[in-house]
């Protein structure tokens, strides 16, 4: 149409989009070495480290039969919002601050003594402290997109119960709330010095 401004197809994804997927990326990548190394290390607790990560799925559960429970720990990277810092000024370099909701989900199965919600919330602890750890990283102070990413900090850890339960297993979520400064509308930024992770991703936002 001649009257349009934007005459090309909008078709590159934001800065914002990039970093959700390699947040993803990173904890899917990360995650698969803990469980290898616990494989190799003989311990007894190997599955703990066998962590499913999946995009967008703020409904996880709803995959999940009655005794399903060989799905868990999983986590769940949700972009929660993102705003402008205060300062922020250029028209074509915005300084953003994102807020990253990782959703840590695990269980505790039926045991006799009524204490599957204890143990829900222990075994929970254990998949968020290694999702923290991960992201904590030195090497990942950028999310190994240095040039886009200004900086990433875990600012708090909660945990909470899903409104979907059963009697047979007792499931705790403990949501890590990541904040990550950025630049958006950057042209160029997508250099030498970013290492995007590719991943593939199933409709259920899976990642393989």
């Amino acid at each position: 149409m001649s009257d349009c401004v934007v005459n090309e197809l909008l078709n590159k994804p934001d800065n914002i989009e990039i970093i959700r997927e390699q947040i993803g990326a990173i904890l899917h990548k990360e995650a698969a070495n803990q469980y290898r190394l616990a494989q190799e290390a003989g311990d007894a607790a190997k599955e703990d480290y066998n962590i499913k990560v999946y995009l967008e799925n703020e409904t996880p559960l709803a995959l999940l039969t009655n005794d399903d429970t060989k799905k868990f720990p999983y986590v769940n990277v949700t972009l929660d919002g993102t705003d402008m810092q205060s300062g922020s000024t250029k028209n074509s370099d915005k300084m953003m601050k994102a807020v990253f909701w990782i959703d840590c989900y695990n269980h505790g199965n039926f045991s006799g003594d009524g204490l599957t919600g204890r143990s829900a919330n222990i075994a929970v602890w254990k998949t968020a402290r290694i999702v923290r750890n991960i992201l904590c990283a030195s090497d990942y102070t950028y999310l190994k997109l240095r040039g886009i990413v200004g900086s990433r900090e875990v600012v708090k850890m909660q945990t909470g119960k899903p409104k979907l339960q059963n009697s047979a297993a007792n499931i705790s979520i403990c949501r890590i709330t990541l904040e990550v400064t950025y630049d958006e509308q950057s042209p160029g930024v997508q250099g030498a010095m970013c290492e995007r992770i590719d991943i593939a991703v199933d409709d259920d936002g899976l990642i393989c």
